[in-house]
């Protein structure tokens, strides 16, 4: 029997790129962060702002957003060129999403990097779950998920699906290793999947 825990979240996304951006800093009401630019590209959304803070740190560098079905969620800081690369978006959506906006750093080559996986409705019913502040990437096998989330301190958040919804299993600080896997059975095909940082995997 696995004991659920009780998903009790800040709402993670926005009806704007610029909202869901702003939504991952820390506002000083004294001095809230002004939005300087916006790049939408499809689904997809770059905004730059100063005056925002996340873990006590000024963000300087532009801000990735994703449109789900429930609204734009933050995705990621780009202060690497691989937080970008890693969403496979092509090159010419990614010259102009960084159009005016900051140079990330390039550390290429890209590894360790997992992005969004799985069927997309499930993805994003699993996203709008999300602690967050921002969402690298949820990935979803079968009757399990697992996503990432930093901003606020940071780790990994491991879903089960049940009677048609998804509950938060364990949202930990860090990495999940494979003792978490086995106590709660999840599957050992999706160890892998999930980007489990002791599995055995073969290194693609």
């Amino acid at each position: 029997m696995i004991a659920l825990l009780a998903v009790v979240t800040l709402q993670a996304y926005a009806a704007t790129p610029q909202s869901a951006a702003l939504r991952a800093m820390y506002a000083d009401p004294k001095s809230p962060p002004i939005v300087r630019r916006v790049n939408v590209v499809g689904a997809y959304a770059t905004v730059l702002t100063t005056g925002g803070r996340i873990e006590g740190e000024l963000v300087t560098e532009a801000t990735l957003v994703a449109r789900f079905s429930f609204g734009w969620q933050a995705v990621d800081v780009l202060s690497l060129q691989c937080r970008l690369d890693s969403h496979r978006l092509g090159q010419s959506t990614n010259d102009a999403l960084m159009r005016g906006m900051p140079r990330p750093k390039d550390d290429r080559p890209c590894r360790g990097y997992l992005r969004d996986a799985g069927p997309n409705n499930e993805v994003a019913a699993v996203r709008q779950l999300m602690p967050g502040p921002l969402v690298p990437y949820v990935v979803v096998s079968g009757d399990w998920a697992m996503g990432e989330w930093y901003g606020a301190g940071g780790g990994e958040a491991l879903f089960h699906k049940r009677d048609g919804h998804w509950h938060l299993v364990e949202n930990g600080g860090g990495a999940m290793g494979v003792d978490y896997m086995r106590k709660y059975g999840v599957p050992q095909s999706d160890w892998c999947k999930f980007g489990i940082f002791d599995a055995k995997c073969t290194k693609g």
